[in-house]
């Protein structure tokens, strides 16, 4: 799967090239790439220079030449799935001076929907979740449940292929409250011990294998 890079220098060349007629929002791609219409690619967008990346899942809409004499920059049209419409609406929302952007991550995510296990250590309550996007820095969790940041937590997770979850330590390094189109909380990978890190690396590289041969579904 193709991923496109859209590092823009501010919100405002984010919102001149957002694409409010497509049904569901995309966005304006410059590149002179040979793209299929419908083909499913990954946006890499960023707000700024030190905004966050986030990774959006999307399919060419149309495609236009350049034209010298008019000035028409030949790229893309993507238009966004709808299981992106939370995070659609929170860059707009960002764009338009709503809220304050989460701080940039210092790694790239893989966007996910995958169920997931996590609880607080030592207590017995187990709680259900959803991992949104994934990295060799950490994670995004999707709940419902209110978590402190600073909060050790155990994810259950099962590399693609495997039987049996394995418990995978982190630690909350940020929470999304219940208002934000996606509440929940990222986590920064918590290794005990070397054994433990090369684990986490090799979990988080068979993610992003799977994720480049076969793209997770859309959230339901």
């Amino acid at each position: 799967m193709n991923i496109l890079k859209a590092h823009l220098r501010s919100v405002a060349e984010f919102l001149d090239r957002y694409l409010p007629d497509l049904p569901t929002g995309g966005l304006f791609i410059p590149t002179r790439k040979s793209m299929t219409i419908g083909e499913p690619v990954v946006v890499s967008l960023r707000l700024g220079p030190r905004g966050t990346t986030v990774l959006m899942r999307g399919t060419v809409a149309w495609r236009r030449p350049g034209k010298h004499r008019t000035k028409t920059q030949a790229g893309i049209g993507i238009e966004f799935l709808e299981s992106e419409e939370k995070t659609r609406d929170y860059l707009l929302s960002v764009a338009r001076g709503d809220q304050i952007a989460i701080s940039a991550r210092r790694h790239q995510r893989l966007p996910l929907d995958l169920p997931v296990l996590w609880q607080v250590p030592g207590a017995r309550q187990e709680n259900m979740g959803v991992l949104r996007d994934i990295g060799r820095g950490g994670a995004f969790v999707m709940t419902e449940q209110s978590l402190d940041g600073e909060t050790d937590v155990v994810l259950m997770m099962a590399p693609p292929g495997a039987e049996v979850a394995m418990p995978v330590s982190a630690r909350i390094a940020w929470v999304a409250p219940g208002q934000s189109p996606e509440p929940g909380f990222g986590v920064a990978w918590k290794a005990r011990d070397a054994g433990g890190g090369r684990r986490i690396k090799e979990l988080v590289r068979r993610m992003e294998r799977l994720g480049r041969v076969e793209p997770s579904a859309p959230a339901q």
